[in-house]
């Protein structure tokens, strides 16, 4: 009899299980011991699940491989309403927006007259040639001659200092008495100042050897 009453508790039992299994919606989580040949996809058709519930049984027990379980564990099966998930959050750019009103730094812009070398080159010829004019100019207006006592003497004797003396002929014009013809029409004193000194360092070399040459013939 003890034999039998064991038989029927241990098939109740098991007729319990399968009630249960038949059924498994209950909201509570149920452990279940793996039998030798179960699989998760198994059970989860044994508690009335499909194989989308497997991947909910292998998180609730921190099974990586749900391919491979043992037999004599016992398994915590989650409710029909709780599944882990996990959910990747999605990553938020943040945009930095730029407001389209923005301008740039204000560029001075500097204002340039763009002139090609070769009206730069003329303009460099245009000037040189009028400072050279105007250098000859101021030159005739206000050479004054080499300095020397000899020079004076020299004036002394021959016009008495007067850039307007002309000789007896009109041949000999002016302080120096020069030849006309050395100074091409043109009498002004600083004319007649280049060309003084330039007579008397070509021909005597200074005015002191024009002296000499005065005082031994009576003209230079």
């Amino acid at each position: 009899m003890k034999s039998l009453k064991t038989l029927v508790l241990g098939t109740t039992v098991a007729v319990g299980v399968a009630g249960f299994a038949a059924g498994a919606d209950a909201s509570a989580h149920t452990s279940y011991k793996v039998q030798s040949g179960d699989t998760l996809s198994g059970i989860s058709q044994k508690f009335g699940k499909d194989y989308s519930f497997v991947s909910s049984i292998a998180s609730a027990n921190g099974i990586s491989n749900p391919n491979l379980i043992h037999a004599g564990t016992t398994l915590v099966i989650p409710d029909g309403t709780t599944t882990v998930r996990k959910t990747a959050q999605p990553v938020q750019k943040q945009q930095v927006q730029q407001s389209s009103t923005y301008k740039a730094p204000s560029q001075q812009k500097q204002q340039t007259t763009y002139k090609a070398p070769v009206q730069q080159k003329q303009q460099a010829q245009t000037q040189t040639k009028s400072y050279q004019s105007t250098q000859k100019a101021s030159n005739a207006s206000s050479y004054q001659g080499s300095s020397s006592s000899a020079k004076a003497w020299i004036a002394q004797k021959e016009s008495s200092n007067s850039y307007d003396a002309r000789s007896a002929t009109g041949k000999y014009i002016g302080k120096y008495q020069l030849d006309k013809s050395y100074l091409n029409g043109d009498y002004s004193p600083a004319n007649q100042e280049r060309v003084a000194d330039n007579y008397v360092k070509q021909r005597y070399g200074s005015w002191e050897k024009a002296k000499q040459f005065w005082l031994a013939n009576g003209w230079y």
